[in-house]
């Protein structure tokens, strides 16, 4: 019996479904097991892009819950402060930043839960009156000795230098389009003046293709983030080589 379905086409539709699934072209191969990766207690990483929809919010999520798997859950917080959209994605209707900052004797109790991700939402209000030095003593008292998330937003405005101030690394984000690498090229006089070091990482592209972008941007590559069909849904589901590069990613901030 084994024989005869070893040669017929279900045996290859199964193969290719499991290399696709996998990323390995030996998938019956023995997988091991991928140990999470988990930031310093001191992280304090940002994500932003100079333009939007490049994938900036995913990897800020994933990064925090994959170092959350690995028992060191960090505060993920959204300052995108046009269109937050983590908390839609997450599915939580809670207190949001702007709800925290009017009222700081509550602001511990105002936080929400992401699984087991501390997290707080951001809000379309938020530009209407930033103040970049408040909300940056805001993130280092709730974040205390845990590592901090910050999703920036994208723009140029994103770029807040008292947000910046407190943060170990900023990672730009950029993708493989004509226009996402266009706005990673012109983004370079933004971030050679930010406070932090600074990296990059590339989404959909190949690792060759990625050296090239981080040459061209003058910046150093910090992870290649495969094509992941999966990254553009809600419920954050990834392939197994993506979740691999998440933990590089994690491992080089």
């Amino acid at each position: 019996m084994r024989a005869w379905l070893d040669a017929t086409p279900l045996a290859s539709l199964g193969l290719a479904l499991m290399r696709e699934a996998t990323g390995r072209s030996e998938p019956l191969e023995p997988l091991t097991p991928a140990r999470p990766a988990a930031l310093t207690p001191r992280a304090r990483i940002g994500f932003w892009s100079l333009c939007g929809g490049v994938g900036a919010s995913t990897l800020a999520a994933l990064v925090a819950q994959r170092s959350a798997a690995a028992a060191r859950p960090p505060l993920l917080v959204d300052l995108d402060r046009w269109a937050p959209s983590l908390a839609l994605r997450a599915r939580i209707e809670a207190a949001t930043i702007v709800d925290v900052l009017v009222q700081p004797d509550h602001e511990r109790d105002l936080v929400s839960r992401w699984s087991d991700v501390a997290f707080l939402p951001g809000s379309p209000r938020l530009h209407r009156d930033f103040d970049g030095a408040r909300i940056a003593a805001l993130l280092e008292r709730l974040a205390a000795d845990r590592p901090l998330v910050a999703d920036l937003g994208s723009g140029a405005d994103a770029l807040d230098a008292a947000v910046l101030a407190p943060l170990t690394r900023l990672c730009v984000v950029a993708g493989g389009r004509a226009s996402q690498l266009q706005a990673t090229f012109c983004s370079r006089p933004l971030v050679r003046q930010a406070v932090p070091a600074v990296g990059l990482v590339t989404v959909g592209v190949a690792p060759e293709d990625a050296s090239l972008i981080a040459t061209r941007a003058s910046l150093p590559l910090l992870a290649a983030i495969p094509d992941d069909e999966y990254l553009g849904r809600d419920e954050f589901a990834a392939r197994a080589p993506t979740m691999r590069a998440i933990d590089g990613l994690i491992r080089a901030l």
